[in-house]
């Protein structure tokens, strides 16, 4: 089976704030980087290029295990939207807690709307949990 492209936003996904992780983000790091280990990448406004800026904007709050696992994210660069930094040729998820109608639209233009996956840690402060119980599976790998 073709591996998906893993994308992770930071604050709001791995972050419940600015001074705590999200509940379940170390466990949750860790079962994406199992399975998808030479796929996942950053799309945060945190990495322009450089894979270790999040690691460092986020490493104090996560134990040295999680921070080798973190190292291992591959950068993503992109401006002003975030999907300038997706592959759309490859199956993929997108972790991310907010989502601006450029990229909306992107999405809807290449039909992969679902592969958006809406972290809502306010609403459901152990959604990451739940996503390791359940992984969502991208809409192209499910019509193939």
């Amino acid at each position: 089976m073709t591996q998906p492209n893993i994308y992770l936003d930071i604050d709001g996904v791995l972050l419940a704030n600015d001074k705590y992780a999200a509940d379940g983000a170390a466990e949750f790091i860790e079962y994406v980087l199992t399975r998808y280990p030479n796929t996942t990448y950053w799309l945060t406004t945190h990495c322009n290029g450089d894979a270790s800026a999040p690691v460092n904007h986020i490493s104090h709050l996560f134990d040295d295990k999680t921070i080798q696992l973190l190292k291992r994210i591959k950068a993503t660069s992109w401006q002003t939207a975030k999907t300038r930094g997706i592959d759309f040729s490859k199956p993929f998820l997108w972790f991310d807690d907010d989502l601006f109608f450029e990229e909306e639209q992107t999405l809807l233009q290449n039909g992969v709307l679902d592969n958006l996956i809406e972290v809502d840690l306010a609403k459901n402060p152990s959604q990451l949990r739940v996503f390791m119980q359940s992984f969502p599976v991208p809409v192209d790998l499910i019509q193939n």
